[in-house]
This record gives C-alpha cells, sequence and structure tokens, in this order.
C-alpha cells in the first residue's frame, strides 16, 4: 500500500509539471490532457485519503510552476501561500475523484468534478484565485471552438475528459498485458467517451459561429506609454507615466499608416493616471489635450478618490472635450493588491501592506461604456480572468471589449503572458474583438476568433492604430452565462453523493 501511494505521488507530480507546460510560458496546450490522465492514474489504486493525497502533490507542482511569477514579482512567501491555498482544492478534488471512479461513466464525473473545484477555487477565499484554469489553454488547441459554446469551464470539463479517457485507454492496455480480459464497462466507457469528444468537437466547430456576425471594424489609437527606471515604479513616476502616455499618442496620430482618418477613440492603460484627473488639474490638462488633438475621445484608466480619504476606485473613464463622462469601476479587485483584508494583522506580518495606503472599493454590475458611437465592454487588469465581466456586458449589446491594464510590477515574468493568453480565450468565448492597453506591456489586438492582430513589444514606450472587427449578436456561451458551471457542480455533487451512498451499501458489487 506504501509503495503504490508513493508510486501514485510521483505519478501525479508528473501530472502537474505536464499540465503546468502548457500555460506560459510554455504553452504546449495539448499537454494539459496528457498531464490531467496522469493524475487519474495516479488516483485510481488509491482511496480517498491517498487520492488527496496524489491531488495535493500534483496541486503543489502544477501552481508553483504556473505561477512562479508571483515569486518573481512580489515576494517567495506570497507565491508559497497561494500555492498552498490552491493545493487544498487539489487535495479535494483528488478525494472526489477516488469517490466517482467506481460509477459508470466515470470520466465524464470525473471532468465535472474537476470542472466544479475550479469554478469554486475562482471565487473562494477573497474572490478566489482563476488563474491556471485548464479552458485557458485551449485557445490554440483544436479545441478552441469550445470556448464560444461551453466558455471557458466548458473547455476546461473537455480538457479533463480527454485525460481521463486517456487513462481509462492506458489501464485498458495494462489490463490486457497483464493477461486479464477488458471488461464491458471499460470498452464501453472508452468507446462513449470517444465518441462524446468527437460530436462535442464537432458541434463546437459549427456552433461558436452561430449567432455572431462581423458589422463593421473600429479604429483605436493603442498607447503604451512606458514607466521610466526599471519600468515597475508606477506610483513613484505617475507624472511621467501619464505625461508619457500623451507623447506616445503624439507620435501614433504622427505616423504614416494606410489612412488619414481619426481614430474612433484612444485607448490609455490602466493606472495612466493614479491621481483623480476629474480633481487633479495637471491630469485633467494633460488628458484635455489628448482628446482635442486626437480629435476623438480617449478611454483612459484612472485611479479615482473614493467616498473617504482611506478609500479609492479603480476607473476606466470616457473622457471627452466636456471632460470625464462614463465611467466603468474594476469589479474584482487583488486582494492584498488593491485592497488588505485584516489590516491590522496583514501589517504584523509584511511590511508591504503599509505601501497600500487606501483601499480600493469594488464596483457593482457594470454596463457597456458608450464611447464615439460604440458600446464598449471594458476590463482592468485582472478582471478578465473572471466570467462574469465581459460576458454581461456582451450580452447587453457591447461590439467590442477594451482591457486596460499596468501588469508593471509583474515585467519579465511569465505573467504577461498568461494574461494575454487569457484575453485571447476570453475573446473566441464571448466573439468579441479586444483591444488591450498596457503601461509597458503586452498591448495589441485581438480578433473575435482570438487571433492575434497586432501585439506590441513588452517594457517599450510604443502605440499603434488597430483596425479591430467589431460584432454583433452572441455566441451560445454567452447565452449560456454561468449555467454550465452550475450545472456540473449538481451533477458532481449529486455523483459524489451516489458514490457515497454505493460505499456504505453492504450490497455494493466492485467491478
Amino acid at each position: 500500500m506504501r509503495q503504490a501511494r508513493i508510486r501514485g505521488w510521483g505519478c501525479a507530480t508528473v501530472g502537474g509539471a505536464l499540465t503546468a507546460f502548457a500555460f506560459a510560458p510554455w504553452s504546449l496546450a495539448w499537454l494539459a490532457p496528457v498531464g490531467i490522465a496522469a493524475l487519474v492514474l495516479a488516483v485510481q489504486r488509491q482511496g480517498p485519503v491517498g487520492g488527496g493525497l496524489a491531488g495535493g502533490a500534483y496541486g503543489v507542482v502544477f501552481f508553483g510552476m504556473t505561477l512562479w511569477w508571483l515569486s518573481e514579482s512580489i515576494a517567495v512567501a506570497a507565491w508559497s501561500a497561494i500555492v498552498l491555498t490552491q493545493a487544498v482544492w487539489l487535495v479535494a478534488t483528488g478525494v472526489a475523484m477516488t469517490l466517482v471512479r467506481d460509477l459508470p461513466a466515470w470520466p465524464i464525473w470525473t471532468a465535472l468534478v474537476w470542472t466544479t473545484v475550479e469554478t469554486a477555487r475562482s471565487l473562494v477565499p477573497w474572490g478566489g484565485v482563476p488563474w491556471g484554469r485548464l479552458g485557458y489553454t485551449a485557445v490554440d488547441a483544436p479545441w478552441s471552438g469550445v470556448l464560444a459554446v461551453g466558455g471557458v469551464a466548458g473547455a476546461g470539463t473537455l480538457v479533463v475528459l480527454m485525460g481521463a479517457a486517456a487513462a481509462n485507454l492506458v489501464m485498458a492496455v495494462a489490463r490486457r498485458r497483464n493477461g486479464r480480459g477488458l471488461t464491458r464497462p471499460m470498452v464501453a466507457t472508452t468507446a462513449g467517451v470517444g465518441v462524446m469528444v468527437w460530436v462535442v468537437l464537432d458541434a463546437a466547430a459549427v456552433g461558436g459561429r452561430l449567432g455572431v456576425q462581423e458589422q463593421g471594424r473600429a479604429r483605436v489609437a493603442v498607447v503604451q506609454g512606458g514607466v521610466p527606471g526599471d519600468g515597475t515604479q508606477v506610483a513613484v513616476n505617475h507624472r511621467q507615466v501619464t505625461l508619457n502616455q500623451l507623447k506616445q499618442t503624439r507620435d501614433v496620430l504622427a505616423s504614416p499608416g494606410p489612412s488619414s482618418a481619426a481614430p474612433d477613440f484612444v485607448l490609455w492603460p490602466e493606472n495612466a493616471t493614479a491621481v483623480d484627473p476629474s480633481v487633479d488639474p495637471t491630469a485633467g490638462a494633460l488628458l484635455d489635450t489628448a482628446v482635442r488633438e486626437a480629435g476623438a475621445p480617449v478611454l483612459v484608466g484612472a485611479i479615482v478618490d473614493g467616498p473617504s480619504p482611506s478609500l479609492a476606485l479603480n476607473q476606466a473613464i470616457v473622457w471627452t472635450a466636456r471632460g470625464p463622462g462614463a465611467r466603468y469601476t474594476k469589479q474584482h479587485l487583488v486582494p492584498f493588491g488593491e485592497y488588505v483584508p485584516f489590516r491590522a494583522i496583514a501589517e504584523q506580518v509584511s511590511s508591504r501592506v503599509a505601501a497600500i495606503q487606501r483601499d480600493m472599493v469594488e464596483g457593482g454590475d457594470a454596463a457597456p461604456l458608450q464611447v464615439a458611437g460604440r458600446r464598449i465592454a471594458a476590463a482592468l487588469c485582472f478582471d478578465i480572468a473572471y466570467d462574469d465581466v465581459l460576458r454581461e456586458q456582451v450580452d447587453q449589446g457591447a461590439d467590442l471589449v477594451t482591457v486596460q491594464t499596468s501588469n508593471a510590477m509583474f515585467l519579465r515574468t511569465a505573467q504577461l503572458e498568461q494574461q494575454w493568453d487569457v484575453t485571447r480565450a476570453r475573446a473566441v468565448e464571448v466573439g468579441r474583438g479586444v483591444v488591450v492597453a498596457s503601461l509597458n506591456g503586452i498591448s495589441g489586438a485581438i480578433g473575435p476568433d482570438g487571433r492575434v492582430i497586432e501585439r506590441l513589444p513588452s517594457r517599450e514606450s510604443r502605440g499603434s492604430l488597430v483596425e479591430v472587427p467589431t460584432t454583433s449578436g452572441v455566441t451560445p456561451a454567452v447565452r449560456l452565462g454561468p449555467w454550465p458551471g452550475r450545472a456540473a457542480g449538481l451533477l458532481a455533487v449529486v455523483a459524489v453523493g451516489v458514490a457515497l451512498g454505493r460505499r456504505r451499501s453492504p450490497m455494493q458489487e466492485k467491478s
């Protein structure tokens, strides 16, 4: 038993590494189901305790690799804490996998268990950690069309289903080599899951294109102004950061291009001004100048004064010739980054907390911004990793997406590439073109199919006038909303309940 458990841990560890290689900076999407197959094999001969330990080993390696950028950009302690917290969710996954493995069509229940846990960890605690969701890896995979049908949750479910089916096939081959015949349930499960995967892929190839039509093109001046020094100190250099946005705006407008037409609007990144331009005359004057010279509105990322001196808002503001207009307030804030839970205790643990002088306040339900006659779905930085932000705005008629981000503190880490891949996956999911502006990387434009239209080099002060398709209608993923994740959760709970009931029953027969 002990040797089997150790072998299981080793297999799970390899699986965690293989799955991590599916994410940036490696981006080997086809390794995601292979890594899941290794985890499934690791828990097959384990009891609930052994399965939980195998899941934890997988989680430590997987999150340790994919979230390594936290140690490089913030602190090793923060990285360790988040990795261990997220690995606990994988412990629960491993336990549940051992429970459902004796049910008919167990690869399906395994996939639903994974999606349920993945959805839960994206919400809990303090808004969760949605990084590392398997659906994000689908954007460059043959199964990318599933993003438009079932969203990130549906694409992740398919990845796990393929991995579990592959593990079932490996077990069938091993059984045959050991001189044991294949059982009917094993044959039926392998064939049934194979047919299901084929049907899902075929349906996604067609369904993802339904309901969305291209209706025109938007001309957007994307500005990546840069940050002085090593590129990470935004607050210290906030005046120069805003001046850099104006300079690069002028450079974009002066650059020769295929057309002399003015942009529909100018996109400045998150934290383009770290002071409230509505009350700060210097910041407001710089924005007025940009609007006048561009002949178009500026959608600017700004830190705005909150209802009390200790509070602030992270906003995207439509700045026109009349000054500030419509606003979007960031919905998903980063704990211990944009606000501090249990501040009194946190200050005793880390001196970094003192640098966060004001807690930000999250925004409520968002509506599309009206910018130069267009309806824009806005997201700020980590907002893009959450399912609801873009989906709800697109469902209200947004025909284009903007993502404003800073990411300055994550320079030279894999976080930039991971967020870019998440943004591409969201483009496919909602069927919209996306324009991204970052302070110093990665900025660019993405088509509704996830294709990169333009990408500016990071760590440079650059800008570009991009043309992006605008679309109407909604994808099946937008229509379904949160229901794929909810349905997975309901079915997984039922499956685990049935499995527990079968284990308690003295009449249970082992297959």
